[in-house]
């Protein structure tokens, strides 16, 4: 299918990936799920990408912050050329930021508490 080989292209322009298929979804992972495919039929795909903010597009039919920080975008696609450089920017950015964490980069855990032993 031509939709899914482009948006395959442009996740794996972008480093390293798995791909993780299942009944509802085939989702695109580095270190996590970054982006899926949420419906893939010759005419039309429906992708999500993760981001740590809303992007303000038009393009996108929806977009939803589903945990803090955790915003997934809906895009549908009805041609192999909408699959532009713009979305390969979405892409390389949700690659990055979320798929191999780099939004935590620098992010100082707190301390674990320690117990006292007895």
């Amino acid at each position: 299918m031509a939709l899914y080989d482009r948006f395959a292209a442009l996740v794996g322009a972008c480093g390293e990936f798995h791909v993780a298929p299942a009944k509802s979804r085939i989702a695109f992972l580095g270190q996590v799920r970054f982006a899926s495919i949420t419906r893939l039929r010759d005419d039309e795909m429906v992708c999500t990408l993760a981001l740590p903010h809303a992007l303000p597009s038009p393009r996108f039919a929806r977009v939803e912050e589903v945990v803090p920080g955790w915003f997934v975008h809906t895009l549908t696609v009805t041609t192999p050329e909408a699959l532009d450089d713009e979305v390969q920017s979405w892409i390389r950015e949700s690659y990055w930021l979320m798929g191999m964490r780099e939004r935590l980069a620098g992010r100082r855990l707190a301390p674990r508490p320690t117990r006292a032993r007895r």
